[in-house]
């Protein structure tokens, strides 16, 4: 199977709960993906791998190639390490897609095969493992760590676990990485890159205004490219509390997150309107309105390179990460529609948030 295999990083698991003490450790999750019948320009597998809110990975079958994400970047990794991070994802790969064309053998139609693969941390820094499947968006079967097989109640389980089990130490490497190598590589990166976890980006904000139904306007509160993902956004009416709309938050493919909100409000009083944020990020709050003075906006880079990823790498990273953050099952995606290609989420934002209009203001921190 391509999950790491163990390396020699047991030293960590004596040093570094001097490091990180009680704190707090994110998991390690790869969210694997496959399809059987693509669309034009869309992988037949694609990963992304994620430490707790932050995307460190992103793997497709059009490249071939794990790359490091966001600040995950610069990590100080060993050399060798995201050539094992290719090799294993490649490997991985190829059970999907061994998967995907026995299912087509047996069951006519189209399918998307995932996996939720990793692991937390024990206070003795031992391993709590993750290793459940889905089938079109419904979650059919487990991998039992200890026991070394794939189990479940569907007919489609026995097809695919039975197809595993019959590789060679495919069961043997899998109980190895949920087992071993995650929380080795886990504490490896908690290692490296505490920092990154540390990473505090003030948001971005924009207050915009649309026609919304006869006698009434839309305001829409966005903020961009900030990190942690925690963020209070709210509106204001002459500096009072308005309430905080209705909306959403969630990742950009470079580590940061964007969000925004909508509140509909009377035709002709939205000057008297602001957008209210608060985060890690800001020394103090942050207020902006219709009437503020347009400023230079310049994206980070990563935002339009992150957009691309998410479209096209990273697909499912949204729901992976909201899902987590919610406490949900797996986050398995569910799809309509016969063509495979239409699990690609679509963008996140509302038209009216785009980052790139003039109300744009960039944070002081």
């Amino acid at each position: 199977m391509g999950i790491p295999q163990p390396w020699v990083l047991s030293l960590l698991l004596v040093l570094l709960p001097r490091t990180w003490g009680t704190e707090p450790r994110p998991p390690l999750l790869y969210h694997l993906t496959a399809v059987s019948n693509p669309s034009k320009g869309v992988p037949s597998f694609w990963a992304t791998g994620w430490l707790g809110p932050q995307q460190y990975l992103s793997y497709s079958s059009l490249r071939h190639e794990a790359d490091p994400c966001g600040a995950w970047m610069w990590e100080d990794q060993v050399s060798w390490y995201w050539e094992k991070e290719t090799v294993d994802l490649k490997a991985k790969e190829q059970l999907f897609l061994d998967a995907l064309g026995t299912l087509e053998k047996h069951v006519n139609g189209n399918f998307t095969l995932q996996g939720l693969l990793g692991c937390e941390l024990a206070p003795d820094n031992s391993s709590l493992p993750t290793a459940v499947f889905a089938l079109n968006g419904e979650a059919f079967m487990e991998f039992n760590a200890s026991a070394g097989n794939w189990t479940g109640e569907w007919p489609e389980t026995e097809m695919v676990g039975n197809l595993w089990l019959k590789q060679p130490d495919v069961a043997k490497k899998e109980s190895e990485f949920l087992l071993m190598s995650c929380p080795q590589r886990l504490l490896g990166h908690l290692e490296r890159g505490r920092r990154n976890l540390e990473w505090k980006e003030p948001p971005s904000m924009r207050l915009k205004a649309r026609a919304g139904n006869p006698g009434s306007s839309v305001l829409t509160c966005a903020a961009f490219s900030f990190y942690p993902p925690e963020l209070k956004l709210r509106f204001l009416r002459n500096g009072l509390a308005a309430g905080s709309g209705n909306g959403s938050i969630g990742p950009n493919g470079d580590g940061s997150f964007h969000a925004w909100s909508l509140l509909e409000v009377k035709r002709g009083d939205e000057d008297h309107y602001q957008c209210h944020v608060e985060h890690e990020g800001l020394s103090q709050p942050l207020t902006v309105g219709l009437d503020s003075p347009a400023r230079s906006f310049v994206p980070v880079v990563g935002i339009v390179l992150g957009f691309l990823v998410v479209l096209v790498v990273a697909a499912g990273g949204v729901l992976l990460w909201s899902r987590m953050r919610s406490g949900l099952p797996a986050p398995w995606l569910s799809l309509s529609g016969d063509d495979s290609g239409d699990l690609l989420p679509g963008g996140n934002l509302p038209p009216e948030a785009d980052p790139h209009g003039a109300n744009a203001f960039p944070a002081t921190s």
